[in-house]
């Protein structure tokens, strides 16, 4: 089970949603101000892992009074981070066996730039993408624009000299996926039944004391998709440490579902360590939950 290979990496899990909450918003913490790489701008251009990405935004809907939310119109600042990370191809995410070639990644929430599934479906089998209806139309001009061989954009710097792999629109799919009102299984539409969902990525998503319920559901919901795999999904969650309130309530209502580990600052990149303004968990679901169909 994932919460044991979990814990025999990482040792215990989190005990107390408080006393985790605490350590971390009692440091020193960096002003990363709300977490915008730059809210006026249409186009952001970017370069992680030897590759040049022009992404664009929607400063306009960021500021709309759009009442089913806006955050997915720009570009954070914790994104490009994680994703240079996990590019790398950790070791921590190796020894868990979630990152590799043959992997498949569900990412929720991920905005109208995509920079993730564009980074890892080089590496991996199949990255899905997913948030509200409202950023697919942004989301899929991204994936055509960065991941066609016949334009400039996604383009190798001359470090790397490496050209697009032809079938990188195929590993990487999109998919409307609502919280509150869509269903996990859902995901079965792009995801082959024998697949497994090695990894569940939810990247700067907890922001609305509000959405903490049926964001929780539906993580605990897909890891529930696959209850023949051999394998459990892991769920990592990368977010900016703003409201502790806001934290502590995602984590507490987390850990009734989940097993709950920070990533060790020794196994993670200086950008994403526990000083840095950022974390980065990892979780996997209790083993008494995982039959629990919805």
């Amino acid at each position: 089970m994932a919460s044991q290979k979990l814990h025999d990496v990482l040792g215990p899990p989190i005990e107390d949603a408080t006393e985790e909450t605490f350590a971390l918003f009692s440091q020193d913490i960096p002003s990363n101000n709300l977490g915008f790489m730059d809210s006026r701008r249409d186009v952001i251009e970017i370069e992680v892992s030897g590759h040049e990405y022009e992404l664009r935004q929607s400063p306009g809907l960021l500021t709309s009074n759009r009442k089913g939310g806006t955050t997915g119109a720009v570009l954070w600042k914790v994104t490009p981070l994680l994703a240079t990370w996990l590019s790398s191809f950790p070791a921590l995410l190796s020894r868990l066996d979630v990152l590799h070639a043959d992997a498949t990644v569900v990412e929720l929430g991920c905005g109208s730039a995509g920079l993730v599934g564009l980074v890892l479906s080089r590496r991996v089998k199949r990255y899905v993408l997913t948030d509200q209806e409202y950023v697919m139309k942004y989301l899929r001009e991204n994936i055509l624009a960065n991941t066609s061989t016949s334009n400039h954009h996604s383009k190798p710097t001359k470090r790397k000299g490496k050209s697009n792999p032809p079938v990188l629109e195929e590993r990487l799919k999109t998919m409307p996926l609502d919280w509150e009102t869509d269903s996990a299984q859902n995901l079965n539409s792009v995801i082959a039944p024998e697949d497994s969902i090695d990894l569940l990525l939810l990247c700067d998503c907890v922001y609305n004391d509000y959405l903490v319920e049926p964001l929780v559901q539906m993580c605990a919901d897909i890891c529930r998709l696959r209850p023949s795999s051999p394998k459990a999904t892991v769920v990592m969650v990368a977010q900016q440490l703003r409201s502790d309130s806001n934290f502590e309530l995602f984590l507490d209502r987390l850990m009734q579902e989940f097993h709950v580990w920070r990533t060790p600052d020794e196994s993670i990149s200086t950008e994403l360590r526990s000083t840095s303004g950022y974390v980065v968990h990892l979780a996997a679901l209790k083993p008494s939950m995982a039959g629990r169909i919805y």
